[in-house]
């Protein structure tokens, strides 16, 4: 059991679900857009990614509050060809906008192999992995990435010119889970940092800097400078490409023109999203790609674990496992996020929950 579930109240995920789409319902979002939303949040904090969990729902409605996010906006498809698609989000939330754009990918992809969407005028989009899963369910290959407002600093530079562009990559196995990998472009997650703070933590080196360029452990100091590329010159490089394909080719901002999540109340983020769906059966047999999936992450799991480990790990296994935990005995938020879900339900009116 990880320390985080050592202790604290366990919540049902559907408990935590309704509880996020009637917040989400009191301040005018749509019914369905609510339940996906709320779906994605908890989702997250299933998997142990709390940065993307229901810390985030008090930010979202307060930029629907301060009218910078429409809570009702209509996703529409505005340029497309057979196996392309432009969609404008129309200011509204990157969730539902991200799943209408994978849900065009993954029916593209029946018809013509592969399905690639591209998103514009559009708002955080929480995990990458909510959109990946849909195409990994129907058999896909499925891709999502997202710029974000400029947190992180090139490779080389001591100022912010970035997001932490995320990345996500589903490939769907036979017999095992899928291959998951979901990840920021930055060596740490803006979100954990946060997440830092409120636990009164300190950060990893190599995570930040400071206000004056200076390498810092100090969540708050670091929320005060710029975050790190991971890997370095490759991570600002993979960072970069991203920017790129989810700004310029998607017809939305880059990282220095997005409004901050959470400064940048004054305006629409209006970032971009790219997602893409590949069927796996018009570039080989279904069962054969699978068995070969399986091979090798049976392979690699069988590998002799290095110094520190105690065994190898395929990407994505860690938060799988504590996914099919949670689901039967509950998850356990931290305080923080618990008392913020309370805060917002108090303000709003609505009833307490004791589950």
């Amino acid at each position: 059991m990880s320390a985080e579930d050592s202790g604290g109240r366990r919540w049902p995920g559907p408990v935590l679900e309704e509880r996020c789409r009637r917040v989400l319902g009191r301040v005018g979002m749509d019914d369905e857009d609510a339940r996906l939303v709320a779906e994605s949040l908890v989702l997250a904090d299933l998997r142990g990614v709390h940065s993307h969990g229901l810390l985030r729902l008090p930010v979202y409605v307060e930029r629907i509050q301060r009218g910078v996010l429409d809570p009702r906006a209509k996703v529409r498809i505005v340029r497309e060809t057979p196996a392309a698609a432009v969609l404008d989000a129309a200011n509204g939330h990157g969730i539902p906008a991200g799943v209408k754009a994978m849900d065009v990918c993954i029916a593209k992809a029946r018809r013509c192999g592969v399905g690639v969407a591209a998103v514009r005028r559009s708002n955080h989009f929480g995990i990458g992995w909510y959109f990946v899963r849909r195409a990994v369910q129907q058999g896909m290959v499925g891709v999502a990435c997202s710029n974000a407002d400029a947190l992180v600093a090139p490779w080389g530079a001591r100022k912010a010119y970035l997001g932490t562009n995320p990345l996500a990559v589903g490939i769907p196995a036979g017999e095992e889970p899928p291959v998951a990998v979901d990840m920021a472009t930055s060596a740490g997650a803006h979100g954990r940092i946060v997440l830092a703070r409120e636990r009164g933590e300190t950060i990893p080196p190599g995570w930040a800097l400071d206000e004056n360029g200076r390498p810092t452990t100090d969540p708050e100091a670091a929320l005060a400078g710029t975050l790190l590329p991971f890997g370095g010159a490759k991570g600002s490089a993979i960072g970069l490409v991203i920017d790129l394909l989810c700004g310029p080719l998607a017809g939305a901002l880059t990282g220095p023109h997005i409004a901050p999540l959470y400064s940048g109340m004054d305006r629409p983020q209006g970032l971009g999203h790219l997602f893409l769906a590949i069927d796996v059966g018009a570039f080989a047999d279904p069962r054969e790609f699978a068995r070969q999936v399986d091979e090798s992450i049976r392979a690699v799991r069988a590998l002799p674990p290095a110094e520190g480990f105690e065994r190898v790990q395929l990407p994505g296994e860690p938060e799988w496992r504590k996914e099919e935990r949670r689901r039967n005995e509950g998850v356990v938020l931290p305080p923080g996020v618990v008392k913020a879900l309370e805060d917002l339900e108090r303000r709003l009116g609505l009833p307490a929950v004791d589950a």
